[in-house]
This record gives structure tokens, C-alpha cells and sequence, in this order.
């Protein structure tokens, strides 16, 4: 709606007029209601008591607001906000609206923080509000108090109970109808519940016999439908709506219950979503199924009130179980996992030109209820247009155009310039710098028992005033603290919360070394010797190439001369490519008068396996660097200056570790693993040995009670070594009767595991 500010404040009278009028004609035939509140034994109550029966709800639209509405009724106390000296209730105000030709009385109530809520009902006349300390108390939760419904007790068809045996969610005409259906006709109480947006229906004297407490919704109208037991004689269907200010109709058709969401047609729809964005925030209605009700798109209905938004209160979030389903007292669920608007303020359409700032508070203090207080420096004239925009959002425009901020204590909302504020705050800190200085100082000790003190001098020392001083005593592991009072509580918190038990972690390594070796040598050695009668032409080997082989009988041509005994000392050799270190051989001999050969073929091979296994352990604090090693100390003895000093050299198996344990019971490892060993296959320098060294560093992140793979080294090495006769033993085939050959192959692999174990505390 568009309006100018003049004719904004003549609607508004007249409005006022009119409803205090008909309020004041209602009043004679409607019974009266008067509130008095009454402070007593540690809790406060409100009161509301009526010259006849009236029925009620409640809701909780967020932690400090909670709000009562009464049917049938209408007030007999002057409109306005009643501040209360309660340390449990701030205030409450009485409003009075119509539903249709019905009268209704809103209480709304400001608590404080941490304050919680019984709803008492002496008897049909009276309802109280028993405000109590949320500590210690039976403090029911948002649904509980949200929901609490007085449905008389003659509304029930008879004395037996009902069976609810199905309960079905179906798409129909662009929304969504719930049918429930039961064993006979069923009476039923609905209620239009908000934030979040949700339709509850009441079937009284019924028992759920279905198994499913939830149905999940594909359908835009309809988020889900919970059902449950509500009371032993109360079933309790609770429909979340998809859309805020969807149109609703309820219809009996015998055993069955129909609930239509949404759009059944174009003009019914449109009219429903007109009707429902002018409905308050609870909004009942009573049918029996046996006859159908009429659609609940009550005639007008003035919202006095409106819940402020969040952006300016704390609004108490409705938590869903943990695994999604309804409870039995049916917990409301979450809202869905997207960001709540910034906005939620009512809807407002102004048109105004160059009015007073002043004027525009005022509005926004006719719209939201809040008691609002404008700071002198704040001036200035204001022209706007909006159109349906929420209510907290101009008034967020407006302080932003003219430099402005706001503050909320309770229901006071004080406007000024961010100038002001940011003084005030300046001369805030510097009144508690001022208070600091003048007060006395003190000194105090604190003994701790697993940190060190030294340890926290310096992050305590941060937190401290500028009078103040900590020094540690080792020997008693004691901090010394020095400051003015005010100060103490926060380093004893940091106390508190540094001198813990750290958890232990034990780290197992092993350090796995594993060989192979293989060697094969094959060899021949050839000898001959030959000449005439004559011993004119004699052919032979050398006698430079080795050791002479001896025939088995005198051969024409023989080294040295022949012994009393007719022994020689051999023929000398042609080739001597034998095995260095023969394990097998073959040997071949010939001789006659004139001619002598003798053939030796020699082979050696061998293989090897080896393994070695290091195991070091040890257990340390979480955060904490630990260290063990095993092995050997190698002296070493160096002059320097015509001094003579000796030195030790580590040759051992070391393992340096330090453990942090994340927060998801991971092992972050900061690791050193080394393995030195003497080498003796270098020769010593000056007595001295050579170290063959094999180590890891890394940082890694393991499991709780897995092993990792930190490092690996793998050394592979082949030879083949050939001797021949030249020429001769390049010839294939029988050029290996000419060939010495050797190979051998050597393979060494290294690897590190590790594996971390978290110890219980």
C-alpha cells in the first residue's frame, strides 16, 4: 500500500478508532480479561484471568519473546508496554484483534535472557505463565511450549478411541494433499504455526497406528509430514509448508480427513494467499470429519503485533533429532540448510517526503513494538518510497543514508550517529583504563602440574595489564603473578586451559635391510707340448703364463729335467683362465711319445640371502620430541694445538620423533629415522672405520594404529667380467674352451615402517 505520511497517520486513527469502537461493542457480550503480574519465590507470574471460559495458544518466536493468545475474549487493561522490576521478565504489553466477528487478546511477554516458560491452567477462566531460571529448571523445548494447545474435551465424538491407519501425502492441482485416514470419523483442532511455517492438526480421542513417524516431500507446497502421539488421547499431524503464506483447506469426507495446500484453483488461491498474508502468527481451527469444514481462509484479522527480526533479536533455533526423524512429542524440525533471510520485519509501503527524522522512528516504533529513543545529535529530514519492503530493512536504509547505528537493549531500540557511539565507546575504554590504573595491585601464585612454568611466562605475559608481571619458579613449578584483580580471572581460565594432561603416543620403527648376492665363474686351463725323435721341432706352451700343468705320464717336451723317480715338472701351461676359488672342475690328459695335452675346465658359484631387522619403541607426550638409538660409539682421536683429544662418533640405529595428535585422532609425525653401521669393507684410515650410513627424515600423517611406508632404498648391482685368448676366444662355441668368465649380481633393498598408537589418557 502506498501513502503519504499525512494520509498514513489519518488512516491510522481512523483504523485505531474503528477497532477500539468495535472492541468497546464486543466487550459487553465477550468475557474480560485483566493481567496482573506477581513476583514470588525465585519466579514470576503472569496472569491472565477471564469472567468465562476462553481457550488458548502459545508460541515462541524467539528465546526472549513468548507469546500467549487468547479466544474469545477481549481485554480489559489499557493497551500499551508495562515495564516490570523483574530480573525474569522485562515487560509485556496487551493487544486486542478480531477473527472475523470473534474477539482475541494477545499477551506478549519479554523475557530475560536465559529465562523459561511453564504454562499453568488452574481452570477454564485463568491461564498463568510461570517465568522461572532456565538452570535447573524442567525447561520444555521450543515445540513443547510452541504447541501447547488446550482442545476441550467436548469435542470428542465419543468415548473410544480412533485408529489413524494411513497417512498419505499426494501432488494435487499445482500444491499437495494429506489424507488421513481412521477407523471412524475423526474430530480435529489445526493451527497455523510460523517460524518456521507449518500447519499442526489435533485429532482428539484418536491413536496412531501407522508405523511412519515422517513422510519426505518431493512437492513445493510441502516440505514433509511428521506424525505422532502427541498425548495418549491426542494424535498430532504436523504438516511443513513449503511457501509462508500458503492457502489451506481442511475437509471431512467420512473416516477420512483431507488437507489441500497450496492453489486448487486460480481464484480460490489468490484469495487464500491474500487472506493468509494478513493472518497472525497462530491461527486455529475446530471440525469433525463427519461433515466437511469450511476452508480455514478467515476473514480479517489485524497482526498488532510483529515479531521482531532477526537481525535484532536472538531467535532460538529449533533443533531436528540427530537422525531426522520426529520424536514422539514431535520435535520441530531445522530449517532447510540455506542462509535465513537478513530481513524477516513485516512488510511496509511508505511514500514520504522531506518529514523529519524523528517521524520516521516514530513509525518504525508503531510497526515493530519496539520502545524506540532517538539521540539529540540525530536530525535531519527524510524522503523515501518503498513498497513492501521489510520493516527492518528501511529502518537499516535510512541509518545507513544519514551515518547512523543503532543499539538494542531489550525492547528499547536507541538510534544515534556512529560519531556518538564510537565516542561513547572510546570514553568506555578509557573509564575501564582510568579504573584499571587506580586499582590496587596484587600478587597471587598458581602451581601447575604438567606444564612448565617457565613454558607459559611469555603467552600469560600478553594477557596481562599494563601494571602487570608473571615470573616462574622451576624448582616448584609455581607462576608468580603480579596484576591488578580484574585481570586474574582470565589468566587462571588460560590456566585452566594449557595445564592439561597431554596424551601419550607410542611410535613403533622397524627398519627392514634384506640382500641377495649370486656369483658364477667358469675357467680353462690348456697345456700341450709336442716334437719329433730328433727334438729338433718342439711346440709348447710358456712357462710365464702360470704354473706348469703336470701330465700323467712324460711328455716329449717337459720343464726341467726328469728325477731319479722319471717325474716331471709339467708341461707349461697355453692358457691358465681357471676359477680363482674352484668348487668343481673337469680335467682332460693325453700323451704319447711325441705329443702331450693337458685341459682342466674349473666352475665356482655361489648365492647369499640376507636380512636385518630393527625394531627401536618409544613412548612420549603428545607435542613432545623423543629419542632412542642403539649401536656403537667410534672413538676418534684428533691434535689440535699439540693436544691430544678424543671424540666419539655415533654408529647406531637412531629413531627422533614428534607426535601431534589432531582432532580427528590422526597422528602428525615430524620424523627422523638413521642407521649407521661400520663399514668394513673400506679400509680403516688411521684406525679409524668408515660409517655406511642409511636414514629417513619426513613429515607424515597416519592413522591411529597404522603403519606407513616413510622411506625405501633399493640398490641393484651387475658385473660381468671376461678373460680370453685373443682371437681365439672370439670364435663361437669353441672359443669357451679359451674363456675365463665371470658374473655376479647384488641386490640390497632398505625400507622404514612406522606405526603410531595412541595411548589411552
Amino acid at each position: 500500500m502506498r501513502m503519504t505520511w499525512k494520509a498514513w497517520g489519518l488512516g491510522a486513527l481512523i483504523a485505531a478508532g474503528l477497532l477500539l469502537s468495535s472492541e468497546t461493542l464486543r466487550a459487553g457480550e465477550a468475557p474480560v480479561v485483566h493481567v496482573k503480574v506477581v513476583s514470588s519465590g525465585g519466579a514470576t507470574r503472569v496472569e491472565a484471568q477471564a469472567s468465562g471460559a476462553f481457550e488458548y495458544s502459545t508460541y515462541q518466536p524467539s528465546g526472549r519473546l513468548y507469546v500467549l493468545d487468547l479466544s474469545g475474549v477481549s481485554s480489559g487493561d489499557l493497551a500499551g508496554v508495562k515495564e516490570l522490576n523483574s530480573s525474569l521478565v522485562k515487560s509485556y504489553r496487551v493487544l486486542g484483534y478480531s477473527t472475523g466477528d470473534r474477539p482475541n487478546v494477545r499477551l506478549e511477554v519479554l523475557l530475560s535472557q536465559g529465562a523459561s516458560v511453564k504454562v499453568d491452567r488452574p481452570d477454564a477462566n485463568d491461564v498463568t505463565l510461570v517465568v522461572s531460571a532456565a538452570v535447573g529448571a524442567d525447561v520444555a523445548g521450543p515445540e513443547a511450549s510452541l504447541l501447547a494447545v488446550s482442545a476441550p474435551a467436548a469435542r470428542n465424538v465419543d468415548s473410544g478411541s480412533r485408529m489413524i491407519q494411513a497417512v498419505n501425502l499426494t501432488g494435487r492441482n499445482g500444491g499437495a494433499e494429506v489424507t488421513i485416514s481412521a477407523s471412524g470419523p475423526l474430530t480435529y483442532h489445526s493451527m497455523r504455526l510460523r517460524n518456521p511455517d507449518r500447519l499442526v492438526v489435533d485429532f482428539a480421542g484418536s491413536r496412531l497406528s501407522t508405523h511412519e513417524t515422517r513422510i519426505d516431500s518431493q512437492l513445493q507446497a510441502v516440505r514433509d509430514v511428521r506424525m505422532a502421539q502427541f498425548r495418549p488421547d491426542v494424535s498430532r499431524v504436523v504438516i511443513d509448508l513449503g511457501q509462508p503464506n500458503a492457502s489451506y483447506e481442511i475437509t471431512g469426507r467420512g473416516n477420512m480427513v483431507a488437507v489441500a495446500i497450496g492453489s486448487r484453483s486460480g481464484s480460490t488461491g489468490a484469495a487464500s494467499n491474500a487472506v493468509a498474508s494478513t493472518l497472525p502468527a497462530v491461527v486455529t481451527s475446530t471440525g469433525t470429519a463427519t461433515q466437511a469444514s469450511r476452508p480455514s481462509t478467515h476473514t480479517s484479522v489485524p497482526a498488532p503485533a510483529t515479531v521482531l527480526p532477526v537481525n535484532l533479536t536472538e531467535t532460538a533455533g529449533f533443533a531436528s533429532p540427530a537422525d531426522g526423524r520426529a520424536s514422539p512429542d514431535i520435535t520441530v524440525q531445522a530449517p532447510a540448510a540455506a542462509a535465513p533471510p537478513k530481513y524477516t520485519g513485516e512488510p511496509i509501503s511508505v511514500n514520504l517526503k522531506a518529514v523529519d527524522l524523528a517521524d520516521f522512528f516514530r513509525l518504525i516504533h508503531e510497526i515493530s513494538g519496539l520502545n524506540v529513543v532517538v539521540d539529540p545529535n540525530v536530525k535531519g529530514s527524510l524522503t523515501i518510497v518503498l513498497d513492501n519492503v521489510p520493516w527492518d530493512q528501511a529502518l537499516d536504509i535510512v541509518l545507513k543514508n544519514f551515518d547512523l547505528d543503532k543499539q538494542l537493549e531489550g525492547n528499547v531500540l536507541r538510534i544515534a550517529t556512529k560519531a556518538t557511539l564510537r565516542k561513547e565507546a572510546e570514553e568506555t575504554r578509557d573509564l575501564a583504563l582510568a579504573q584499571a590504573q587506580a586499582e590496587n595491585v596484587i600478587t597471587t601464585t598458581r602451581v601447575l602440574s604438567y606444564a612448565k612454568a617457565t613454558a607459559l611466562v611469555d603467552t600469560l605475559k600478553k594477557f596481562l595489564s599494563p601494571r602487570g608481571d608473571i615470573i616462574a619458579d622451576d624448582r616448584s613449578n609455581t607462576l608468580i603473578i603480579r596484576d591488578i584483580p580484574s585481570t586474574l580471572p582470565v589468566i587462571d581460565n588460560l590456566i585452566r586451559e594449557l595445564d592439561r594432561r597431554s596424551q601419550q603416543v607410542e611410535i613403533e620403527a622397524r627398519v627392514v635391510e634384506a640382500s641377495r648376492s649370486f656369483a658364477r665363474e667358469i675357467g680353462t686351463q690348456f697345456g700341450l707340448s709336442a716334437g719329433s725323435t730328433s727334438r729338433n721341432n718342439v711346440v709348447g706352451g710358456g712357462t710365464g703364463v702360470n704354473t706348469p700343468l703336470t701330465p700323467p705320464t712324460a711328455p716329449p717336451l717337459v720343464i726341467g729335467s726328469s728325477g731319479s723317480s722319471g717325474s716331471t715338472s709339467g708341461i707349461p701351461a697355453v692358457t691358465n683362465l681357471g676359477a680363482s676359488a674352484p668348487t668343481s672342475g673337469i680335467a682332460y690328459g693325453f700323451s704319447s711319445s711325441n705329443f702331450a695335452l693337458d685341459m682342466i675346465i674349473t666352475a665356482a658359484e655361489s648365492r647369499g640371502v640376507g636380512k636385518l631387522l630393527s625394531q627401536p619403541k618409544v613412548i612420549t607426550q603428545n607435542n613432545e620430541k623423543a629419542t632412542v638409538k642403539q649401536g656403537t660409539k667410534i672413538p676418534v682421536q684428533t691434535v689440535v694445538n699439540n693436544t691430544v683429544s678424543v671424540q666419539f662418533v655415533d654408529a647406531v640405529l637412531e629413531l627422533d620423533v614428534t607426535p601431534q595428535i589432531t582432532a580427528d585422532g590422526t597422528v602428525y609425525m615430524d620424523v627422523t629415522v638413521e642407521n649407521d653401521q661400520i663399514d668394513q669393507s673400506i679400509p680403516r684410515v688411521q684406525g679409524i672405520p668408515a660409517i655406511d650410513t642409511q636414514s629417513a627424515e619426513t613429515k607424515v600423517t597416519v592413522n591411529d594404529g597404522a603403519t606407513v611406508v616413510i622411506g625405501g632404498i633399493i640398490v641393484t648391482q651387475q658385473n660381468t667380467a671376461i678373460d680370453q685368448v685373443p682371437l681365439v676366444g672370439s670364435i663361437p662355441v669353441i672359443g669357451n674352451l679359451f674363456k675365463h668368465t665371470t658374473v655376479s649380481s647384488s641386490s640390497a633393498e632398505l625400507l622404514f615402517f612406522l606405526t603410531p598408537r595412541i595411548l589411552p589418557s
